[in-house]
């Protein structure tokens, strides 16, 4: 016969370690560098060299960047070759876009003068994408024969996934917002397991 008290220890004991194993939501952010979408979607945005990231997975045929959101609609990061891609065109992802029911992925022409055209390559359904309550944690991967996807970290297959066909060399990465505020978590440590 078990004696009660044991099994009440036990369980206590067990209730006290998956607790400790619970993670906060925030916990993902560790060590990401952080920007905040002060810049509206015609702003002259600061695009951060890829070279300066630190967290950069180089599988030669493709390399992926992780990174984060919070917010609630309408992220967007473009790709570009250049620091100043003006009268050029970029990529553009809007993740969350159409009030947080899809993801978009297309290429933009933008002047000096904030005139820009879209065109769009993909649009994908991806109801309720974005959190204004945890950051959600996204990878990129940039493929050298024009192939882009996006996944969310842990999965393996991509929920976007779109061919560029004019293969925009990506050495510069811009974040922004059409309407709603938003804070990007980019350059994250890519978590093992």
């Amino acid at each position: 016969m078990i004696d009660p008290s044991a099994v009440v220890l036990l369980l206590a004991i067990t209730f006290l370690r998956v607790e400790t194993l619970r993670l906060n939501a925030f916990d993902v952010i560790k060590d990401c560098k952080q920007y905040n979408t002060a810049l509206g979607y015609n702003g002259a945005l600061n695009y951060i060299p890829i070279s300066s990231f630190t967290n950069v997975v180089d599988q030669r045929e493709f390399k992926y960047y992780v990174f984060g959101v919070l917010g609630t609609t309408d992220a967007v990061i473009r790709l570009s070759h250049s620091v100043y891609p003006y009268g050029t065109e970029v990529v553009e992802v809007v993740l969350g876009a159409n009030n947080n029911t899809k993801t978009i992925a297309r290429h933009q022409h933008r002047k000096s003068t904030g005139e820009f055209e879209n065109t769009d390559i993909v649009k994908m359904a991806t109801p309720n994408l974005l959190s204004p309550f945890r950051p959600v944690m996204l990878m990129l991967k940039v493929w050298t024969n024009g192939r882009r996807e996006v996944l969310h970290t842990g999965q393996q297959f991509p929920f976007i996934s779109f061919m560029d066909a004019r293969n925009i060399t990506v050495n510069y990465m811009a974040f922004t917002k059409m309407d709603s505020n938003l804070i990007i978590f980019y350059d994250c440590p890519v978590q093992s397991g």
